[in-house]
């Protein structure tokens, strides 16, 4: 007998084998019993598989049939190790061909396409996002959030599409009949880790747009505090309003700016009020008149950067970058390190400006919304 030292992660594995010790794709003794050998016939998912003289649970759990496997590997013949699930709950042993025959585990869920640390921040800034524009209404029905607010933006009133859902007719039955007593279109908000499994292919038969591709971006903090000073000169003389509720002449600038953002709609002053979280409202003027405005809330160690808005004929001067360090600098106050945004692929200039301050993308979301002249019910069965 020899001793056998096999590294596939940690800890450190011994076990002992014949002086001969069978190769890889042949069956390999392991403490009295046989492990199916790699590329042999496997059983059934499912099945109980005999491993160190155990049973392994079934596929889907959290062990799998493998010697202690370093987290989102999975052992291959040529000896090399690879990742097969981006969101890595369980381990995986299973030959390269029938990867792409295995069903959903359905303790991942989606797909991210993320690397994982990027997914787990991805999630931490859809909950923001959803915390700092929450709907009037919602109703919760199997994971998914279908969120109403008179209408007044596209998050608070469509659904929050987080995950596959058991009976996908059935959910989209509800979708439907919500939205319609609502007099809205149905809309979904879809994330890389919100796509339920066939609803892109409901939605495409029945003619959904694909809406406000729309990019959500962080910074550290410091950076955009010292932002101003690489604004512009002004132009003339500059003032700032910070108020805790929306002020008249801030409502006037962001409803004439943003297209989403519409100051005479009944559901835009309600979502503003319901907010619990701190937040300011901070109005630029120029001369007495009002120029740019902004609006930051504080959750935690994030500063949420939102409804930036420039009046034409402020553009180019800096009215963005005074507004977001004033911003910056009332939340770094707060105990935030950093801040996120959300800015459109159409916006050319506003997306120039806050890669200049030091935002990043990490992740994009869209809009799927029924055709303005679909049937009552926008197209879904």
């Amino acid at each position: 007998m020899i001793t056998e030292k096999v590294k596939l992660g940690d800890p450190m594995l011994v076990r002992s084998a014949p002086a001969s010790i069978p190769a890889l794709g042949s069956s390999i003794p392991a403490f009295g019993s046989s492990i199916p050998a790699f590329g042999s016939s496997i059983p059934a998912f499912g099945s109980s598989i005999p491993a160190f003289g155990s049973s392994i649970p079934a596929f889907g759990s959290v062990a799998s049939v493998s010697w202690s496997m370093a987290p989102r590997r999975a052992f291959r013949p040529a000896g090399r190790a690879a990742g097969v699930d981006q969101a890595g709950r369980g381990r995986r042993a299973v030959p390269d061909d029938r990867v792409a025959r295995c069903p959903a585990d359905p303790l991942v869920g989606p797909r991210t396409n993320l690397p994982s640390a990027d997914a787990s921040l991805a999630r931490e800034l859809d909950d923001l996002a959803h915390r700092a524009w929450p709907p009037l209404r919602q109703v919760e029905r199997a994971g998914w959030v279908l969120r109403e607010s008179a209408g007044s933006s596209r998050r608070g009133n469509s659904v929050w599409a987080r995950g596959d859902v058991p009976d996908l007719a059935a959910a989209l039955a509800t979708v439907r009949d919500f939205y319609t007593a609502a007099g809205l279109p149905p809309t979904f908000q879809l994330t890389p880790f919100s796509r339920p499994t066939g609803l892109g292919a409901v939605l495409d038969a029945a003619g959904y747009d694909d809406t406000g591709p729309t990019d959500v971006c962080t910074a550290p903090l410091a950076g955009l505090v010292s932002g101003a000073d690489r604004a512009p000169a002004a132009a003339g003389s500059v003032g700032m309003t910070v108020t805790t509720t929306p002020a008249d002449e801030w409502l006037d600038v962001a409803g004439q700016v943003l297209t989403t953002f519409n100051a005479q709609r009944p559901g835009t002053l309600a979502v503003l009020s319901a907010l619990r979280l701190p937040t300011i409202y901070i109005t630029l003027t120029v001369d007495g008149m009002p120029a740019a405005v902004g609006r930051g809330i504080a959750d935690d160690r994030w500063l949420g950067v939102y409804s930036m808005a420039t009046l034409p004929v402020a553009r180019g001067r800096g009215a963005a970058r005074r507004v977001i360090a004033a911003l910056a600098e009332w939340a770094a106050g707060r105990g935030a390190t950093h801040a996120y945004l959300q800015v459109e692929e159409v916006s050319a200039a506003a997306r120039g400006l806050y890669a200049d301050l030091g935002f990043r993308p990490v992740y994009r979301y869209t809009y799927r919304r029924a055709p303005l002249d679909a049937t009552s019910g926008g197209g879904l069965p």
